[in-house]
């Protein structure tokens, strides 16, 4: 008897144990049933739809009898040292089978609403995945794993050894490009490991170097997103899947580590899905370019991703990030021989590399377009949204900082008013910001610089901080002195 139906005979005793009044015959003929439905199913598979529509997976409820069915645990919940896990999702990375050490390996990647998480499977549960011949979008269900702590991340990953199940679902599953985060989004969050959608701005060219370990290939391809660009250095054997990429191709690859402003694939990457140019995108492109920009340097912020420079070109405020200073500062002018503008909630950004920047004298200096706007215009609008102004006012009372729950995490927070002369407008600061506005005292004159003002949620203008934005204080609140005695 093959494995296969061993688990199905396993697990067809199961649903009768735990629904005595229906008979084989019954439960027999849901399953066909299920089968003649859809061809892309197995007997488990079947056998597991059936088993849910009866709701063998549900919980009995606190004090009940403890179910014959364990409940699919959400990919979200999952932690290292599961011994027995069931879980479902959809397939959204999937590789080829590999030989590695006498087994063979196989690995995909699958998603629910609340996370995700890397599949291994090992031997025979390899062929059986090859037979179903699983591929991207497949719901997917898997009983019996195990999980392992990721070395590289510490997170969980799920592996399918020999008394693993694996089973084909007939639901549909979600778009699996709807898992990824695009490039600039996960260049914002900073350092981590990240499923991560890029264009392909520049394929770059193969090249065999010598290293402490021998002769290796190596590509560095330049991959932008809607709000930031790196270089993704590709090495050795990996090499080969990235041969053919064209400028305006758009590539989703998963666990990308991003450090330092590089890219570079870990042992779970995968390429999953590769979308040729199109018109539209190779328009974006070179729209997009700027070539020989001579821009001033305004300031130079230190942020969790490397250093950030603000600079101009005497109309536009723009920011260019590098993983590392190159050795300019406020005054300094650069001419940019190409570089990808870009502008994403209001603030211009140019994506290019630290090769691309050269520090030029030029004849006549920049002139920096003025972007002050005083306090009682900002208080006196009914609908504003303004980016890259500079305001001044008195930080005359401020919160204690608190922390928030976002989609990136929990984050602190510091809320705070403004005043000059007769208006006050309300601010916030998060993370690195708010840690300088708490260490402000109250009454300190100070300037913001590099801030946009919106309306909050009760209808009123709100200065929000940037993790580029710049704090001056311009002058410190005098001593009070205590009464005379």
């Amino acid at each position: 008897m093959s494995e296969e139906l061993k688990e199905y005979s396993k697990l067809l005793e199961r649903v009768l144990a735990r629904f005595p009044d229906l008979s084989r015959d019954e439960l027999e003929a849901m399953v066909e049933a299920k089968l003649r439905e859809s061809r892309l199913l197995n007997r488990v598979g079947a056998l597991l739809l059936v088993a849910e529509e009866l709701g063998a997976f549900e919980d009995s409820g606190e004090g009940g009898e403890k179910p014959e069915f364990q409940s699919y645990v959400k990919l979200g919940r999952l932690i290292p040292g599961l011994r027995d896990v069931s879980v479902r999702g959809t397939i959204y990375a999937i590789s080829k089978p590999v030989e590695a050490r006498d087994h063979k390996l196989m690995m995909f990647k699958i998603g629910d609403e609340t996370g995700s998480i890397n599949v291994i499977l090992w031997d025979e549960r390899v062929e059986e995945a090859v037979k179903l011949g699983l591929k991207l979008g497949d719901k997917i269900a898997i009983l019996h794993g195990y999980t392992r702590e990721r070395i590289e991340t510490g997170m969980p990953e799920l592996h399918v050894g020999r008394n693993g199940v694996l089973a084909r679902l007939e639901e549909k599953g979600a778009d699996p490009k709807s898992f990824y985060l695009d490039l600039g989004e996960a260049l914002e969050r900073g350092r981590g490991v990240y499923d991560v959608r890029a264009m392909v701005l520049d394929p770059g060219e193969e090249r065999r170097i010598s290293t402490r370990y021998g002769e290796a290939d190596v590509r560095e391809i330049r991959i932008i997103g809607e709000t930031g660009g790196v270089r993704l250095t590709v090495w050795r054997d990996r090499v080969g899947e990235f041969r053919g990429l064209k400028p305006g191709e758009t590539i989703y690859v998963t666990d990308v580590r991003l450090e330092e402003g590089r890219a570079s694939l870990t042992s779970r990457s995968i390429l999953a899905i590769r979308e040729e140019p199109s018109e539209e995108s190779l328009r974006l492109i070179e729209e997009r370019k700027a070539r020989e920009l001579v821009v001033r340097v305004l300031d130079v912020v230190e942020t969790g991703f490397g250093v950030t420079y603000i600079v101009t070109d005497g109309d536009q405020i723009f920011r260019i990030r590098l993983p590392r200073g190159i050795g300019v500062g406020a005054g300094d002018h650069l001419k940019i021989r190409e570089a990808i503008r870009e502008t994403r909630r209001g603030k211009a950004r140019l994506i290019c590399g630290e090769e691309d920047l050269e520090k030029v004298e030029p004849e006549k200096p920049i002139q920096p377009p003025e972007r002050r706007i005083k306090l009682k215009e900002v208080s006196l609008k009914e609908d504003v949204e303004l980016h890259d102004v500079v305001v001044e006012g008195v930080l005359y009372t401020k919160t204690q900082p608190i922390k928030v729950k976002t989609r990136f995490g929990e984050a602190e927070k510091v809320g705070f008013w403004l005043k000059d002369e007769d208006a006050a407008v309300q601010a916030s600061a998060w993370r690195e910001k708010a840690e300088e506005i708490a260490g402000i005292s109250e009454g300190s004159r100070i300037r913001l610089k590099w801030v946009s003002v919106r309306m909050n949620v009760f209808g009123e203008p709100e200065i929000q901080l940037d993790t580029d934005s710049v704090v001056e204080v311009l002058e410190e609140p005098e001593e009070r002195s205590g009464p005379s005695g």
